[in-house]
């Protein structure tokens, strides 16, 4: 069975990207939080925040509890149209058709 990196659901503090983590390289939670933590606090607390938002934009949520984002999605799929293809458009092709210059202004 594969491992796929996601956001945990059932052990999260914010947004479960630590969890995650955990989970997916089989350790604690703890300890990656409270490694998070120091890191925040050396780097100062804006770098910190940054990695969490871009982390938490990348890392895609627990399949089985998608979240707000899952519902927005099921949203869009529902009032969504569907594409049509160039066949349901009702493009002609044409035959039997000849090609001819026309002399505009001028030019050929």
């Amino acid at each position: 069975m594969k491992k796929k990196l996601t956001r945990s659901y059932d052990d999260r503090w914010l947004a479960g990207v630590l969890s995650g983590f955990a989970k997916y390289f089989n350790t604690k939670p703890l300890y990656l939080r409270i490694a998070y933590i120091l890191f925040t606090a050396i780097t100062g607390v804006i770098p910190g925040i940054i990695v969490y938002v871009v982390l938490l934009t990348i890392i895609p949520p627990d399949p089985a509890h998608p979240g707000i984002a899952g519902l927005f999605k099921a949203f869009a799929d529902l009032t969504s149209t569907p594409q049509k293809t160039d066949e349901s458009r009702g493009r002609r092709q044409l035959t039997d058709v000849e090609e001819e210059d026309i002399k505009k202004n001028g030019r050929s």
